[in-house]
């Protein structure tokens, strides 16, 4: 394990700073099914009002969680080949479909729903040759609906390219005719009111009429996962949050007026932060962060790659030493079990108590962890 870095420097005081400590959030982990999977969704797939979730080859019925069989996925390399599941009603017949990328088969595809996910779930290609690691719904058309495939495709010879549901049909937009490496992401960067593209590399400012310029202006050495915008420090400008993936690091990028980044490490204390979510968690306001070790990213082979697998939330308060902005606070959720952080993290109200609940997947199992928060 490496030490916990805060933000700059060690905490002063280690009792103050105990006594000023943000409040926990109670959670309580339930494993839903002890099988091999590689991420999740939380969607309503029957149309009861409840929502279920989506891992693997099953979707599991709330409340109880009764498992039911939609799909038979590729086992490859210790991998199950289902890197990102996606709800979006697809068809806009009401059900709601599953988007779904492969590394192996090289396929981006979904699932249609034949109604209350009972049935024949029947599969249509929207894109094929590239490897997808993971994608994620995003809003780049700008109309306020996060309703946008963005893909990390690999290798690096892979087009970077968005999907747009039109009518039913994903429309392909290609912004380069080259990948930039392992991770991605989307927000406006510059404040313009457009979502831009982010990529390890630098990021693609989105221009009037479906243009993008490339942004060189910062870079990572080491693979990444998703690329969130903050304005972290509350200087007017958006700022960038990311981890390394396969390695030790999370960090933030500080924008400065000159259109320089300064690199902030946030804990640089435990690898394999592969799939992060940015939401207020403890409803304050300001945008945590919910992240966990994925287990066997690399099958052990990632530096840390066979160390404790922990699930944790992370939020940035101001801080009480006038020589720093802002504190990172790490909140444990869960440490040494079977639970890792995987590929993808819903954050929901799933038991429709008040509070947000997260579900996590991967190869040593699926779990939720129920926010107990209201029910104490």
């Amino acid at each position: 394990m490496r030490n916990f870095i805060p933000l700059a420097a060690a905490l002063a005081g280690l009792a103050a700073w105990s006594a000023s400590r943000p409040p926990e959030i109670p959670f309580t982990r339930h494993m839903i099914d002890g099988g091999a999977s590689e991420t999740c969704a939380v969607a309503d797939i029957d149309g009861d009002g409840k929502p279920d979730i989506v891992s693997g080859e099953f979707w599991y019925q709330a409340p109880d969680w009764k498992p039911h069989r939609f799909r038979s996925l590729n086992y490859e390399n210790y991998y199950i080949d289902n890197f990102s599941d996606l709800a979006v009603d697809v068809n806009g017949d009401g059900h709601v479909d599953i988007v779904s990328c492969s590394y192996f088969s090289k396929r981006l595809y979904w699932l249609e729903n034949p109604g209350r996910g009972r049935g024949v779930w029947k599969e249509h290609d929207i894109d094929s040759g590239y490897s997808v690691e993971f994608a994620f719904l995003v809003d780049l058309n700008n109309d306020g609906k996060a309703l946008e495939i963005l893909p990390q495709h690999a290798p690096a010879s892979s087009p970077l390219a968005w999907y747009e549901l039109r009518g039913g049909r994903w429309v392909k937009h290609v912004v380069s005719d080259k990948s930039y490496g392992h991770g991605i992401g989307a927000g406006d960067i510059n404040g313009d009111g457009r979502t831009d593209i982010l990529t390890p590399q630098g990021w693609f400012e989105a221009l009037p009429g479906g243009q993008w310029k490339w942004r060189p202006e910062y870079t990572f050495d080491k693979g990444v996962g998703f690329l969130f915008v903050r304005d972290v420090d509350g200087d007017g400008r958006n700022d960038i949050v990311t981890t390394h993936a396969h390695d030790y690091g999370f960090y933030w990028l500080g924008q400065q007026p000159d259109g320089q980044w300064t690199r902030n490490a946030i804990d640089e204390s435990w690898s394999q932060a592969h799939a992060m979510t940015m939401v207020d968690l403890n409803s304050d306001g300001r945008m945590d962060f919910v992240t966990g070790k994925r287990y066997h990213a690399h099958n052990g082979r990632d530096p840390g790659g066979r160390e404790p697998l922990g699930i944790y939330w992370y939020e940035s308060i101001p801080s009480a030493n006038p020589k720093r902005q802002l504190e990172w606070v790490r909140h444990t959720v869960d440490y040494g079990t079977r639970a890792g952080g995987g590929m993808q993290i819903p954050v929901v109200d799933l038991d429709g108590d008040g509070d947000l609940d997260f579900v996590v997947a991967g190869k040593s199992g699926l779990f939720l962890f129920e926010n107990r928060t209201k029910g104490r």
